[in-house]
């Protein structure tokens, strides 16, 4: 059988067992003839996914979030989509955690070989895709700044030290939020984020049983500019225990919602820039790409 894979040489910690060739010969064995395309520039997986991906009975990308993103959103405009097996290979992996798939790279082929086909919902942000998270301000902006070699190191701890050192310089952004017509709260917020996971940049997170990766729903969390210390405090012993109802937080579900900012607010989607915009519409694409994941989920927690 033929199939597509789409590969970020340069995604995660160095090892030889990731290249191009080692992957090629491991689906050659199990009977898959891969044609291997290298993501070597931005935006490249996604033009190789939407003008190639039509061909193959299966896609297999490689890399980090990133790359996840700009294949699933070259994917999402083809008429006839084929499954799409992830192989997780970057340093923070928040979508590989939230369905379960291995960073062990060995774990990861067995499950794209041997794993379940599901229907996931993705969301949209002024147009382009994203696969589980759309965000901006505070912990957004961590992914660009940490170098590359503290992230090679410490994974996810570099998150969130970056974070905690750039806490005195946040910028609040003034901001009315829509569920459809309906505002659903306004204020001054440090932080915020729609998404489809369990994990968010590393540092956030749900639990899992507050998830459902197909139900049409995004969860929306906010974090609302500190106006004591007292608030300060319970915001993070909020953020620490995944228990978000706190004064500091606005979190609630929504099919779609819309931001409105009184200045240009930089967004991120899946860790990766968009265009600042001073209005965000966002919106849950239902059963929107098919994966491959393993047949064992994990459990909720």
């Amino acid at each position: 059988m033929k199939a597509l894979m789409i590969i970020n040489p340069k995604a995660g910690r160095s090892n030889r067992r990731k290249t191009a060739e080692y992957l090629r010969r491991v689906f050659r064995f199990h009977g898959y003839d891969c044609d291997v395309m290298t993501n070597a520039k931005p935006r490249e997986a996604e033009s190789i996914a939407r003008s190639m991906a039509e061909k193959y009975p299966l896609v297999i990308c490689t890399g980090g979030d990133g790359t996840l993103n700009e294949t699933v959103n070259g994917m999402t405009g083809l008429q006839n989509r084929p499954p799409l097996a992830y192989l997780p290979t970057g340093t923070t992996n928040d979508f590989a955690e939230s369905v379960g798939l291995s960073t062990d790279i060995s774990q990861a082929i067995r499950d794209a070989l041997d794993g379940t086909r599901e229907k996931l919902d993705i969301g949209k942000i002024n147009g382009r895709c994203f696969v589980y998270v759309a965000s901006f301000g505070a912990f957004s902006e961590s992914a660009y700044q940490t170098p590359q070699n503290m992230k090679n190191r410490l994974g996810r701890l570099a998150y969130f030290l970056e974070c905690v050192r750039e806490l005195p310089s946040i910028k609040a952004h003034r901001i009315r939020v829509y569920d459809g017509q309906r505002e659903v709260c306004r204020g001054s917020y440090i932080f915020g984020a729609v998404s489809n996971a369990v994990s968010i940049g590393g540092v956030l997170r749900y639990n899992r049983s507050d998830v459902d990766f197909s139900d049409g729903m995004h969860e929306v969390l906010l974090i609302k500019k500190p106006e004591s210390a007292g608030m300060f405090r319970r915001t993070v012993r909020a953020l620490i225990t995944g228990d978000y109802a706190s004064d500091g937080i606005e979190a609630f579900r929504a099919k779609q919602v819309r931001f409105e900012s009184e200045d240009e607010t930089a967004w991120t989607v899946d860790g990766e820039r968009c265009k600042p915009a001073k209005t965000a519409e966002i919106k849950n694409i239902p059963y929107a790409m098919e994966f491959i994941l393993p047949k064992q989920l994990p459990s909720a927690s």
